[in-house]
């Protein structure tokens, strides 16, 4: 009886977690002018990119070598971890996002897609002309 009680109650604990959104589409503090979707993935849009621009090109989900072999390599990059990393027993993706800095458009923000990947999903892309190309 004991091991069917266990059973039901990991059962019951996966589908919870399941149920909760996990990956890009929380961006942080959820006051963002606009949101495309794309494939499955959200990616936050703040400013609008000059037609032309290299920031232009870019879709919501792409990975980092999508992004590299279209617009070319970053000014400079910076790496955090999220709040969800302290989360127990959480297994799903966006622990850590890692940001990358080019100069003159803006910044970009790549996230987990799943549990012990790198960053890779473009989730946020922050349209800054007078982006200085480094992390602040």
């Amino acid at each position: 009886m004991k091991k069917w009680k266990l059973l039901v109650f990991v059962a019951i604990g996966s589908l919870s977690a399941c149920a909760t959104p996990s990956g890009g589409a929380s961006a942080g503090s959820g006051s963002h002018p606009a949101a495309k979707t794309h494939a499955k993935h959200t990616a936050y849009l703040n400013g609008k990119p000059r037609p032309g621009s290299k920031f232009a090109k870019l879709r919501p989900g792409m990975s980092r070598q999508e992004v590299q072999g279209l617009i070319g390599p970053p000014t400079s990059t910076a790496g955090h971890i999220t709040g969800k990393q302290f989360i127990p027993f959480y297994f799903g993706g966006d622990t850590y996002r890692t940001d990358w800095y080019y100069k003159g458009e803006g910044e970009l923000t790549f996230s987990q897609r799943y549990f012990g990947s790198p960053a890779e999903g473009l989730i946020y892309i922050r349209v800054n002309p007078k982006e200085s190309g480094y992390h602040k």
